[in-house]
């Protein structure tokens, strides 16, 4: 694709913001559904919110000179479903693409390196993401609300922020030991959600990071995680076995509280458990 030049879909033409490109406007044309935008040299930056609230774009092509999107760029674009990103894009804003309810068809290139927080949080039919290889991080609430049901975590991550991917649709996840930490509420409300495997190398299960995630029934603990916070399964009302391995040495405030199906715990005497952690419902706990 020319570098200097960014096609569209909408149901009609677009405002444009000249103040968001690095490059002067040279040509806007629309006709029969799509439009082209021409600009005087290469685009490296789309500013913020260039396109914010733009309910009549409907998918868009971006040049391989972009290596920048900014805060906000198409937030709230409800109607956008399918967004063609350049092979060198490097980050992702702030809200870049918050709230776009529709889009469904996006793929990130490896350049990629930062995505920022909120970035594709409530876009609802987003089923899928490949996470760039050059991102270590993810953000706080960047895909909360998304509408994933497949969620694959690679191994170059080694961060994930509050309530990350909270209240989507994954239905399993295996979480990579190059990850310490589960942050807080990170998995809160994934209600399809059923079978958790966290590799060696985590170390702690942050506070709600699974809480509320009703039809969770396995979880794999690994042999390295040393804390489960507080609430981290409140309300997994489908969990009815666990065992706790040795290497946890304290489990926090109500930890599994609200598991009416968990009847079987099985942990070791070396745990130090805090008050209602299980909250009566286990029938047996064997302590080893």
């Amino acid at each position: 694709m020319d570098n200097s030049i960014i096609k569209y879909r909408a149901s009609s033409i677009i405002e444009l913001k000249a103040e968001c490109f690095d490059a002067p406007i040279k040509s806007h044309f629309y006709a029969d559904g799509y439009g082209k935008i021409e600009f005087d040299g290469e685009i490296t930056y789309i500013g913020e919110k260039a396109f914010f609230n733009n309910n009549d774009l409907k998918s868009i092509a971006l040049p391989d000179s972009l290596l920048r999107l900014g805060d906000h760029v198409f937030f709230r674009c409800e109607n956008l479903q399918e967004v063609e990103v350049g092979v060198n894009l490097q980050s992702i804003g702030t809200y870049a693409f918050g709230q776009c309810i529709n889009l469904a068809h996006l793929t990130l290139p490896d350049s990629v390196t930062s995505i920022g927080s909120y970035a594709f949080s409530s876009c609802w039919e987003l089923r899928s993401f490949t996470i760039p290889k050059g991102v270590t991080k993810i953000e706080e609430w960047t895909f909360n609300g998304a509408g994933l049901t497949q969620l694959t975590i690679p191994e170059h991550i080694t961060e994930i922020g509050y309530r990350a991917f909270a209240h989507t649709h994954i239905q399993s996840i295996v979480i990579p030991g190059t990850l310490k930490k589960i942050s807080g509420i990170a998995f809160w409300n994934c209600k399809e959600l059923e079978e958790i495997k966290i590799c060696n190398g985590v170390e702690v299960i942050g506070p709600k990071a699974f809480s509320e995630c009703i039809n969770l029934k396995k979880v794999d603990f690994g042999e390295t995680v040393e804390l489960i916070d507080k609430q981290a399964f409140e309300e997994c009302t489908s969990l009815q076995s666990i065992t706790i391995p040795p290497s946890v040495k304290e489990i926090k405030w109500r930890a599994f509280n609200k598991c009416p199906k968990l009847l079987d715990v099985t942990l070791y005497s070396t745990t130090d458990l805090d008050e209602q952690v299980f909250n009566c419902f286990a029938d047996e706990i064997k302590i080893i």
